[in-house]
């Protein structure tokens, strides 16, 4: 992997510090210029968790991808630019009481200064801009708030949630245990190949922008840019332009 270049592929100017401000720039630049997309798993193009796969895909071709290969490859970022960190593994909420597959979401815990840190740049449009502490401490984003609480009923477990109006909404549940890229190998397939899998049946593309961000589930847009929020159907003739849009820089 070639720091330099992916440095290069978010417009983060070397060298980078290993401060809060260092972080924080890596994490906005990073979910702001790679998307979240699943271009490949509905193409039937199977998803390799190989450093020098994913940085061919996220660098050189300036693709996204999906939470394995997003926070895959950023958390080798985020060690060769000086950071303390490890992946770990978190259960998506579903609402209503339901999570998702056990684990199947990747991300990154960082301690820097002592203080441990969830940095994900793989959760979609929920991505937050900027680390927040495991601490509980409610940190402000362009669209809402994020804060993490403890979750007792998982052993050293915490929840992860975000406050866009009024309510604060539960977006997954994770531990601290050290995880490694490959150990999400057989999640990473249920997620290409099940049947229950909703990644390979319609379009999921996923993008945080300065100010909101843009959705694109199955034909349906949906663009938040500060308060405005628009929602429009894509008819076949104009996916692909709108598919540039989420791939462009």
């Amino acid at each position: 992997m070639d720091t330099r270049l992916y440095l290069q592929r978010i417009e983060v100017a070397e060298p980078v510090q290993q401060t809060l401000e260092g972080l924080t720039q890596l994490q906005k630049r990073h979910v702001t210029r790679v998307p979240f997309e699943n271009l490949d798993i509905l193409h039937g193009i199977p998803i390799a968790l190989r450093t020098g796969d994913l940085f061919d895909k996220l660098v050189n071709r300036r693709r996204g991808g999906v939470c394995y290969e997003l926070n895959g490859l950023f958390s080798e970022l985020l060690r060769r630019t000086g950071f303390e960190t490890h992946m770990i593994a978190a259960t998506v909420y579903q609402g209503e009481g339901k999570w998702g597959t056990e684990g199947s979401h990747a991300t990154n815990l960082v301690r820097l200064e002592g203080r441990p840190y969830l940095v994900d740049v793989g959760f979609g449009g929920n991505s937050p801009r900027r680390p927040v502490p495991i601490t509980g401490e409610e940190i402000q984003d362009a669209d809402g708030f994020y804060r993490i609480s403890p979750y007792p009923e998982l052993r050293n477990g915490y929840i992860l949630e975000k406050k866009e109006e009024r309510d604060w909404n539960i977006l997954y549940r994770f531990d601290l245990e050290p995880k490694q890229l490959e150990d999400f190998a057989e999640v990473c397939d249920v997620t290409q190949y099940a049947p229950e899998s909703p990644f390979n049946k319609v379009y999921f593309l996923m993008k945080v922008t300065e100010a909101g961000r843009m959705t694109l589930f199955d034909h349906s847009l949906t663009v938040v840019d500060g308060p405005t929020k628009t929602k429009e159907t894509i008819e076949a003739g104009r996916i692909d332009d709108i598919l540039e849009r989420f791939l462009a820089p």
